[in-house]
Parts: structure tokens; sequence; C-alpha cells
């Protein structure tokens, strides 16, 4: 469960955001929509604790996320936080396999080999854990990376604009996946997009 109250975050004086208040509960979807500048990706990385807000309470899996150390933020993002950035950021030098893998290792969790066989099955690119990251499409990356945002069951999915680079049959997969696995492990699945074909996958909606 992910609760939010109150949150504020300001880059300067002329750039600042006030969130709507959040509630999703584990296993339940959350798309929140609007336009480019409304502070979605600012939003999502409050969420993911990549950057503390001004002020506001959080509260995931029960647990208030103010006051954290910056230790305490990296170790929480890594054990209970599963993010699906916009654009994918992987370790070049590494396979697509290892890639997967790294995420258990940063999240101090025996490495799932058999996870990574079934989500590089269910996501279509089990011909290529063998390559490179660079050696995939742009549709290709993206779904390796939600499929490394999977690899360690966490407790919260973030998902930023999961379907922008993918054709409407891979976009309605994806997110079909996404809110099965998160339903499957009991997480709150937290969706940020401008992508109008998701407003019918998704009852729950909050406009920014």
């Amino acid at each position: 469960m992910i609760y939010t109250h109150g949150l504020h975050f300001a880059y300067h004086q002329s750039k600042q955001f006030s969130f709507p208040d959040l509630h999703c509960e584990d296993g339940e979807t959350l798309l929140i929509l609007g336009e480019s500048g409304k502070g979605k990706t600012t939003l999502l990385h409050t969420l993911g604790l990549l950057i503390k807000p001004d002020r506001g309470q959080m509260v995931l899996d029960g647990r208030n996320l103010e006051g954290l150390t910056q230790k305490e933020m990296v170790q929480t993002r890594a054990q209970q936080i599963g993010i699906i950035y916009q654009k994918a950021h992987f370790v070049s030098s590494l396979s697509v396999r290892d890639n997967l893998l790294l995420a258990n290792y940063l999240g101090a969790k025996e490495q799932d080999a058999q996870k990574v066989k079934y989500l590089s099955e269910e996501l279509g690119f089990a011909g290529h854990l063998d390559k490179r990251p660079w050696q995939l499409s742009q549709g290709e990356q993206q779904r390796v990376s939600i499929a490394r945002c999977l690899m360690n069951s966490p407790r919260l999915l973030l998902a930023d604009e999961p379907t922008s680079s993918l054709d409407d049959n891979n976009c309605h997969k994806v997110i079909g996946l996404l809110k099965a696995q998160s339903e499957a492990i009991g997480a709150s699945l937290l969706v940020v997009t401008h992508d109008q074909r998701l407003k019918d996958e998704f009852p729950n909606r909050v406009f920014l």
C-alpha cells in the first residue's frame, strides 16, 4: 500500500509542484495522467525515493518514509520499489541476462535465473538474453526495463511512460503483464503517462 498526503516539491521559486493525495492498496492500480510540464516524472521520482519532497507524508506498506537517511532510501528503493524509467538505463558492458540478475544483487536477494527465464518469455525477449542492451531496439529495451523492475517482487511498482515506445499490441500486453504481476505479488502499481490508450485499462485515475 502507498499513501501520500500534502506532497510538495520545488526546483526553484518559479517551478514547484503541489501533488494531489494518493492512496493505492496492495494489488491495486492507479493511473496518473497529465500533460507535459505538470510534474508527472517529478512525482514518480518522489515516490521512488530518488528525490526528497520539501514537505508532505509518504507511507509505504505501513512504514512512514519521512526522515529516512540517504542509505535507508537506497536500501528501501532497491528492496521494495520497482521503477520503470521513461528512458531505460542499463550497464552496457553486461548482457541483458546479467542486467536483470543485477537487480537481485542490488536488492540483496538471491539471483533468480528462473524468474529471468519466465519474464523474458512473457515479454518476448527470451532470444536476446545474451545480447548487450545496446543491441536491442528501443521497444525491446523498454520490455527488459519492465522485467528488471519485477525481479525483486517489489511492494510498489512505478512506471514512467512504460508504453511510449510500444505498438498497440505490445502496449496492451505490457500493461496486462504489469497488472497481473502487481496483483500476484500484492504490490501497488502506479503508472504515470500521457498515453491515452491506457485510460480504459485503469478505472482509478488521478489528473495532475
